[in-house]
């Protein structure tokens, strides 16, 4: 749309020729060089897109793709993993706190050390500021202490108060045996074994030697009622307990029949004394010996669980059983006596 004036070259005079030649004569003026042609402008509303070079496209898809494949790079390589914080010498539950705020995992397992405290970490793996991966676990080491441990000086402590000691140490409570002191209090320890001072692995056992106090006489209660024998007991310093089982004995039914410990033991005050209740005499049946010389009749009574007597007659005594002091078949208390009577006369 631009208008450009051409620039007129001059008119050259014309010769001398006929007037009505001269003004019918064309001329042509020469064509100046076109002006360059400046970029279209890019398209406006309503106007026409410029077509992109094909060239352009390929470009910037390369340098998507670069993009895309520098990210995965990246995320094989270091995106998916994180760095182990530092967590050595801190407790167990500050050290698992640590990793926790981290997205870390926790495995624990424990060790000896003469130098970290014990309960603390020793050591991690992976060890701090070396790279996992973000879902990882860490395995931390906690502290058991020193590898040797002193038994500790518990002689006079009441048992409660002996232990706590004991296992503060890093050992532990072994055997725990009993005997009688009339100096050291009922319940204290007499004795350790390792000795005081002695040095241990940890968590080794200690045994103890608690004493049972004073010796006391057990007083004998058999043949009294489960009641009056626990009242005696108890008046005693003793507890009373009666056995689930009964057995047949000589006291009465429903009587204590024996007792452990027994009578004249010894034993400390608060122990237990366990009672077992007679069922009485056991009644069986008493074996027929009678025409039975007397030997045979000694053999089958003293069989069936009772005592002989024989009875002889004072002139010409046979040896044959005439009769005796239970009939055969009837029912008689085990351990009782029998008496059998020979045959007298010729």
């Amino acid at each position: 749309d631009r208008t450009s004036v051409l620039p007129r070259p001059a008119v050259q005079p014309l010769p001398a020729e006929d007037g009505e030649q001269q003004l019918n004569r064309t001329t042509r003026l020469p064509q100046p060089p076109a002006p360059p042609v400046p970029p279209a402008p890019p398209a406006g509303p309503g106007g026409r897109f410029r077509q992109v070079p094909r060239r352009g496209v390929i470009a910037v898809v390369a340098a998507l793709l670069a993009v895309l494949i520098g990210t995965g790079v990246w995320y094989i390589n270091a995106g998916q993993f994180t760095t182990v914080p530092a967590v050595l010498d801190m407790t167990r539950e500050k050290a698992e706190k640590t990793l926790d705020d981290a997205g870390l995992g926790v495995r624990a397992k424990e060790d000896f050390s003469d130098t970290v405290e014990r309960g603390h970490v020793i050591a991690a793996d992976p060890a701090p500021g070396k790279r996992i991966r973000n879902t990882g676990k860490v395995t931390i080491t906690l502290s058991r202490g020193p590898a040797r441990a002193e038994v500790p000086n518990v002689v006079g402590m009441p048992f409660d108060e002996a232990k706590k000691k004991i296992e503060g140490a890093g050992l532990t409570v072994g055997e725990v045996g009993k005997q009688f002191s009339t100096e050291t209090p009922l319940g204290s320890v007499l004795a350790t074994d390792p000795k005081p001072g002695e040095q241990r692995r940890p968590e080794a056992p200690v045994a103890l030697t608690v004493s049972k106090g004073a010796p006391l006489d057990v007083p004998d209660v058999r043949g009294m009622t489960v009641d009056a024998a626990t009242a005696a007991l108890r008046d005693k310093g003793f507890d009373a307990k009666v056995s689930d089982a009964q057995v047949f004995s000589d006291r009465a039914k429903g009587s204590v029949a024996e007792q452990s410990p027994g009578t004249g033991d010894k034993a400390a005050k608060g122990d237990t004394v366990t009672l077992t209740v007679s069922k009485g005499k056991e009644m069986v049946p008493v074996p027929d010996v009678t025409g039975k010389s007397e030997a045979d009749a000694k053999r089958l009574l003293t069989g069936a669980g009772f005592q002989v007597k024989v009875d002889k007659p004072f002139f010409f005594p046979q040896d044959s059983v005439e009769s005796q002091s239970v009939k055969g078949g009837e029912q008689a208390a085990k351990g009782d006596t029998i008496t059998i009577k020979l045959k007298g006369g010729l």
